[in-house]
């Protein structure tokens, strides 16, 4: 399997440009991939789609230097998938000189709720060796249906920012595009999902405390949000929700329930 913890796959990519570093740097804060050839266990994955990601992890390394990529497998052919998955994040483990932080934190966040499988993969771009990388399953639609057998209701990706601000903190006066600066939605955008997200902050921040876990109850999966903040602590996770109220994901199932 693709984050099988005792599998050391190396990433062969293949490049038609002797500057693609720049171009990617280019097209950074943009929907433009990339096309590349991948090869993966002898067996080749044509026009595939590459681009750096992350925020500080990517502008604080310098050019030259080894910085996050985002695989798109399906950027051509919609139905090509690499061992069943059309999306690949690989790390660069930007101030973490061990390279297990990440893959660690969701091997033990995985026996306690849903969280991506993660293990280390080895890459090398037009010959060259860019070095081992966390491999790390994407949220999406394939995330949610190995944990919740479905692929409906809503999906938000909080970015990670140092300024914070998507901490499902109550916005005075706010409408739905106020929300839309902090939380971003990946999966089919509809006002009745943003607006049970607004209605999630205001039971958290006006309800009384002796009556919060009553009012939440119903409306959201209260052990999986207890062991995602011990989680967040005990493994202290110094670019997420805890600490900045950022770099987070949330889900709402079919049923209106918040993960």
């Amino acid at each position: 399997p693709l984050y099988d913890p005792d599998a050391l796959r190396t990433l062969f990519f293949e490049i038609d440009s002797d500057d693609f570093e720049a171009e990617m740097l280019e097209f950074r804060n943009t929907d433009v991939e990339v096309p590349a050839k991948l090869i993966v266990d002898g067996k080749t994955y044509d026009n595939v789609g590459l681009r750096f990601r992350g925020a500080s992890s990517l502008m604080m390394v310098p050019q030259g230097y080894k910085k996050s990529l985002n695989v798109s497998m399906d950027l051509a052919d919609e139905k090509q998938r690499l061992y069943g998955y059309k999306t690949l994040n690989l790390l660069n483990s930007n101030d973490d000189p061990s390279f297990l932080h990440a893959v660690l934190y969701m091997h033990v966040a995985r026996s306690y709720m849903p969280a991506p499988k993660a293990n280390l993969a080895k890459v090398v771009i037009n010959g060259e060796s860019w070095g081992i990388y966390p491999n790390i399953q994407q949220f999406n639609a394939e995330f949610i249906q190995e944990h919740f057998g479905t692929t409906k209701g809503a999906r938000w990706k909080v970015p990670g920012s140092p300024g914070g601000g998507g901490g499902l903190v109550l916005l005075e006066n706010a409408t739905v595009e106020d929300y839309k600066r902090n939380y971003e939605i990946k999966s089919k955008d509809r006002k009745e999902d943003w607006e049970a997200l607004i209605e999630l902050c205001r039971v958290i921040n006006l309800t009384p405390i002796d009556e919060l876990h009553t009012k939440l109850e119903p409306i959201m999966d209260l052990d999986n949000v207890l062991w995602f903040l011990a989680l967040e602590n005990v493994l202290i996770n110094s670019d997420g929700y805890w600490i900045r109220d950022s770099d987070y994901s949330i889900y709402r199932d079919e049923k209106g329930k918040f993960h």
